[in-house]
């Protein structure tokens, strides 16, 4: 039996880079058939923004269409919890907002949440069934390895099951997590050998026996003073690491990338045999992505492209043509919940930050995100057209960041103020000022300061 609306998957994956892959198949490192297939039958928007590039603010963005800064997760949940002594709850720290998955159940779909959840329990409310198993954290050493199939076959499962009503299903994954703090060494005592036994020394081979891929193109140039906060611990293990030593962690990354990617074909595969993919609404996305070597960084966090910029890829073959491109519209992990209400037809709650872009989806030339604000705990990103403007606090000195990316795509020099870009620097930083005053904002997040509800 085929449901008049639309059934809805949505598929997270965790610290995905878009320069790894993105579907479009114009990075030769990895294999990713599942994703080329969305590519081909979707939508992909290349200009895609995670609210907060980090795990639980980015996820919490996704399931309330609310920025980290009114959603209240201004930090990993376990973070909060170092610093306040309590786990955070709509009771102590967090919005009490509508989420996603209440939302379609309101609307009368039977929902599903399998995977990764870290963000405080948004993700898990209005969840009618959770599958083998709940994990809420990082993925840290192997973690997502392991668990990652279970969680895509308690997908698949719930797929085929008969019912009456449509689904929504969320998938996180955990990996291509998994990478996350396992280069240098020092972190735990544990580096990506004690992980996974791979491209361990210069004459093994990679993927399909091929030799190891190169470094990315700037992974030699500095990174731009004020774009991080460079004395980080994960930094500062990073600094006498040879170049064999990042071939192998990208390497590695590149595994965890192909084995996330087989599971998304193998959820794919099972819609077509339940004859339900036509009808069936599938979205592609990551809540932030990953430096990968780039100016010599790991991990997220930062505003660079590596680390900010989220795949997004939707299919919908009712009303979304496949195979289409849109490198215009500025989209965003908190744009995710208003477009798939959006898409199926059902209410979008009041009062959220996030903005529909299913008109962007339906239309080919449609243009409704000219511009995309993102958050961190020590600075704030303002992109726009073909510019990026930071502000950050730096262990007190304040910054403030342009970069023209169509001339500068390996973001290397900071333009703010410098002949010829007087007049948009004086644009980015008067746009900025606006969106922090009508938010309350300052440019510090700071776990340690926030203050519990009133009794």
């Amino acid at each position: 039996m085929q449901n008049k609306q639309p059934n809805v998957i949505f598929i997270v994956a965790d610290q995905w880079s878009t320069a790894m892959a993105d579907g479009s198949g114009k990075n030769d490192f990895v294999q990713t058939p599942g994703l080329d297939t969305l590519a081909e039958e979707g939508k992909r928007f290349e200009q895609s923004y995670s609210s907060y590039p980090l795990c639980c603010p980015a996820r919490a963005s996704m399931f309330t269409g609310l920025m980290p800064h009114n959603h209240g997760l201004i930090d990993n949940e376990e973070i909060i919890e170092h610093q306040t002594g309590e786990f955070p709850t709509p009771d102590n720290f967090l919005a009490d907002a509508k989420t996603m998955g209440e939302a379609f159940k309101e609307a009368g779909y039977d929902t599903g949440f399998f995977g990764k959840e870290h963000a405080a329990g948004y993700g898990w409310r209005g969840i009618d069934e959770q599958g083998s198993l709940s994990y809420t954290g990082g993925g840290y050493l192997a973690e997502g390895s392991v668990y990652d199939t279970i969680f895509a076959k308690d997908a698949i499962d719930f797929i085929k099951k008969d019912r009456e009503n449509p689904f929504y299903l969320t998938l996180s994954f955990i990996n291509p997590h998994d990478i996350c703090k396992t280069l240098g060494g020092p972190v735990g005592g544990k580096n990506i050998s004690d992980a996974i036994f791979f491209c361990r020394n210069d004459d093994e081979k990679f993927l399909r026996n091929e030799e190891r891929k190169g470094l990315p193109e700037n992974f030699s140039d500095k990174y731009i003073e004020g774009m991080i906060k460079h004395e980080d611990y994960m930094y500062k293990e990073l600094e006498d690491l040879d170049e064999n030593y990042w071939k192998q962690f990208i390497s590695t990354y590149g595994l965890l990338i192909e084995k996330t990617d087989w599971l998304v074909a193998l959820v794919l595969d099972q819609l077509k045999k339940q004859g339900i993919d036509d009808n069936t609404i599938i979205v592609f996305t990551s809540d932030h992505g990953e430096m990968m070597g780039s100016h010599r960084l790991i991990a997220k966090t930062v505003f660079y492209e590596e680390s900010a910029k989220t795949p997004m890829i939707i299919r919908y073959p009712e009303s979304i043509k496949g195979g289409e491109v849109d490198n215009r519209n500025m989209v965003s992990t908190v744009d995710i919940m208003p477009t798939l209400l959006d898409l199926c037809n059902i209410e979008i709650p009041d009062g959220i930050d996030g903005k529909s872009f299913k008109q962007s989806c339906v239309e080919s030339d449609a243009f409704t995100h000219e511009e995309v604000f993102c958050e961190n705990y020590f600075s704030r990103m303002f992109r726009f057209e073909n510019f990026k403007y930071v502000e950050s606090l730096v262990y007190d000195k304040h910054y403030k960041i342009l970069i023209d990316l169509e001339k500068d795509s390996k973001e290397t020099e900071n333009l703010f103020n410098t002949p010829g870009y007087e007049e948009i620097s004086a644009f980015a930083e008067k746009r900025m000022q606006e969106y922090m005053q009508k938010n309350n904002l300052t440019l510090e997040f700071n776990a340690k300061n926030l203050v519990k509800k009133s009794a």
